[in-house]
């Protein structure tokens, strides 16, 4: 098995596309087959670039294919259930873009299918959980680094240069769900605590955003150690683009500059900064990885057909994250009636 060679398809040639593509174009048991999206000249493009067989814009086609074993779904949300039937009815392994499903019942339904389907092995793409410097931070919470309760103050904001690209995404899905799911996965995860409540406000800074969603979301969430946290997504034309990741406990502090937001050394990577108190001392960890592993969450999957291994992160965790997404997304939408 450890020669195997792996026939791929991708579905839907976008940023997240490009994102798995990039990453594992050069690896020796991989070939990719065939690109598809809706607008064919994307996929023709993409085809030119990574050397793809073919292109196509009709979905079935491509995970019909008898030369492909393994899909990767970068579609928006609203249409992952009904590509990933189709991909399990023809025995394809996948890697499913997340949030799952555009909502509670596609998402149920998404789940019961991987579940009643276990030949087929899925993996829902919350590439944090094979991130290198999300992955030594958790082992430093859990190991008591900062204590507890912990605060998680969590934000990330695109002022954006394409306001087509967010919009559309925005029709489909909205900021709180699309990325929210990470970030309740990275809490329950870090602390190994469960949500007990979540809360959340919104507002519409564009015109043209719907009046059934939103383009600016704050999500707080309760955890059941007594640890809180929040989450902001905000796209907008006027917006500060900001990533902030800090982590507050009774002994410390970890906070996290990436890589492209180190002001010096961006060569040693990522910078995990670790205040420890009452000693006042501060410690830089440098972690030189990819932001978007997406070479390590295929292995994860290849890992999952060969070896019978776990999802990372479990469907159970997928779902949970989920759930409360859909929650805070809930919240949010009902308190826009202010607006």
């Amino acid at each position: 098995m450890a020669n195997k060679i792996y026939r791929l398809a991708l579905i839907g040639c976008g940023t997240m596309g490009a994102a798995h593509l990039d990453d594992i174009i050069h690896l020796e048991n991989v070939v990719i087959k065939c690109v598809c999206d809706l607008k064919i000249e994307n996929a023709e493009h993409y085809k030119k670039v990574y050397h793809a067989d073919y292109a196509d814009r009709d979905y079935r086609v491509s995970v019909s294919r008898e030369d492909v074993d393994i899909v990767i779904i970068c579609t928006y949300p609203s249409t992952h259930l009904e590509i990933l039937r189709e991909c399990i009815r023809n025995g394809k392994h996948v890697i499913c873009e997340k949030p799952i499903a555009d909502n509670l019942e596609n998402g149920k339904e998404a789940v019961n299918l991987i579940k009643n389907n276990p030949q087929c092995k899925v993996l829902i793409g919350y590439i944090l959980r094979h991130n290198e410097t999300y992955c030594k931070v958790a082992e430093m919470i859990q190991a008591g680094a900062i204590g507890k309760p912990v605060v998680m103050r969590m934000s990330q904001n695109h002022h954006t240069m394409n306001w087509n690209k967010y919009l559309n995404l925005i029709k489909d899905t909205s900021p709180i769900l699309d990325c929210g799911v990470h970030y309740i996965d990275v809490m329950r995860w870090f602390t190994g605590e469960e949500l007990t409540s979540v809360s959340g406000i919104g507002a519409r800074t564009e015109e043209d955003i719907p009046e059934n969603t939103y383009n600016y979301g704050l999500m707080t969430a309760k955890l059941s150690g007594g640890s809180v946290g929040f989450y902001e997504a905000g796209w907008s034309n006027t917006i500060t683009a900001e990533n902030t990741k800090e982590l507050i406990g009774p002994k410390g502090k970890i906070r996290i500059v990436l890589q492209m937001n180190r002001s010096i050394h961006q060569e040693e990577g990522d910078l995990i900064e670790y205040y420890t108190y009452p000693e006042r001392r501060y410690e830089t960890i440098n972690i030189n990885c990819k932001r978007k592993p997406t070479g390590a969450q295929l292995q994860t999957l290849i890992d999952m057909i060969e070896g019978n291994n776990q999802a990372v992160p479990s469907i159970e965790d997928v779902w949970e994250s989920f759930c409360w997404a859909c929650e805070a997304d809930r919240v949010i939408k009902s308190n826009l009636g202010g607006n």
